[in-house]
């Protein structure tokens, strides 16, 4: 039973990692260190690069535990759900591939892949508020959803059931005006071109997509750079709680075993 729920799990995983994010619920890792703080935990659920010093980043057991339980070599593609700030500060994203492979890793030496929360970021001001719905001359034909516009990474669709709503607007510079559609039958954060949904990349840009400008992501050449690697440290109350409680049985133990050989030796004295 076990195998299977870690198996639909992985099968659940491949749907969020996959363009569109395609999800109507919000996996939640397999490990007890998210459990024991998850209230403390930040949803993210985006894509990153790994990037980290001397070529790799590596995976911990925890961000209070410097057990590595894996090895990212730069460039390596993940799906990040949730992060945690430690009491230093330090970002941990927590990765589970639903498979038997979970742990955390300092964000520091993790790149967010440009995606259309990024775009509507970087476009703030040239996105309009507009709500619509294609029309209905598309019922019943494929028309393709976007991770952003202007980019190459879309995907057909073909519903009965009704078209994609939107509610922001934005025109790019050949003219085509593009929705972005929150929800569509699991689909999430992604756009449709207003003027032409059923048209693909070379029909909206034979010459290619005009130019736009996109935000390099943060870096800490610091952190990456750094002689020292950040790595998990624990957590300096929970290990004093640790000591008292574990000198506490000690003495207990001490005390219980004194107290038995007394009475041990008095058994004698009176036989």
């Amino acid at each position: 039973m076990r195998k299977l729920n870690y198996l639909l799990a992985a099968l659940a995983c491949c749907v969020l990692c996959s363009f569109p994010v395609r999800a109507d619920v919000i996996m939640e890792p397999m490990d007890s260190f998210y459990e024991e703080h998850s209230e403390e935990c930040s949803y993210v659920g985006r894509a990153f690069t790994a990037n980290g010093p001397d070529g790799k980043v590596f995976l911990y057991k925890s961000p209070e535990l410097p057990e590595v339980v894996d090895t990212w070599e730069n460039g390596y593609e993940v799906y990040i759900q949730f992060t945690y700030e430690d009491r230093d500060g330090v970002l941990w994203g927590v990765y589970d591939d639903y498979s038997g492979t979970v742990g955390w890793m300092p964000m520091d030496y993790m790149e967010l892949i440009y995606d259309s929360i990024s775009f509507q970021e970087d476009h703030a001001e040239e996105i309009t508020y507009q709500t619509g719905t294609l029309g209905g001359t598309y019922q019943g034909e494929a028309v393709f959803l976007w991770k952003y516009p202007g980019s190459e990474e879309y995907e057909p669709v073909q519903e009965e059931a009704g078209l994609p709503d939107y509610n922001r607007v934005y025109e790019d510079g050949e003219g085509h005006r593009w929705g972005l559609v929150n929800y569509y039958f699991g689909y999430r954060n992604v756009w449709i071109c207003i003027d032409a949904p059923a048209a693909d990349y070379g029909q909206l840009y034979p010459d290619g997509a005009p130019q736009t400008e996109i935000r390099p992501a943060d870096s800490d050449s610091d952190a990456r750079n750094g002689t020292d690697r950040i790595v998990p440290k624990a957590d300096k109350g929970v290990m004093g709680l640790a000591i008292i409680l574990v000198l506490s049985v000690a003495v207990a133990t001490a005390v219980l075993l004194l107290v038995l050989r007394k009475r041990g030796v008095s058994e004698k004295k009176e036989d």
